[in-house]
């Protein structure tokens, strides 16, 4: 077979793991017969079907963990900080107690 791109170039055919792939020398193009992209698609989609359930997983325990450490480190701060607010001095209340 001849590439498409490059004129009067004859493409070598390699067979990778079951897939027929025709590669340029020249252009380094790659062409697949037909089917062959299906087969190399339903190989990823095994993968990243794994991969999504490992991930998700992995992500819904570190969000609870992290979620709970979170919660846990407001409560104390926010009780210290309640503890040490200091009010606001109203200069027109002062100079009125002044008065009386």
């Amino acid at each position: 077979m001849k590439c498409p791109i490059c004129d009067g170039v004859r493409m070598r055919e390699v067979d990778k793991n079951g897939i027929h792939i025709d590669v340029c020398p020249e252009c380094k193009g790659v062409w697949l017969d037909r089917g062959e992209l299906d087969k190399l698609m339903s190989g990823v989609r095994e993968v990243r079907q794994e991969y999504n359930e490992w991930h998700n997983d992995d992500s819904k325990r570190d969000h609870d963990r992290y979620e709970d450490d979170s919660k846990r480190n407001y409560d104390r701060h926010s009780s210290e900080y309640n503890k040490h607010k200091h009010k606001k001095k109203n200069p027109v209340l002062d100079m009125l107690s002044d008065l009386f």
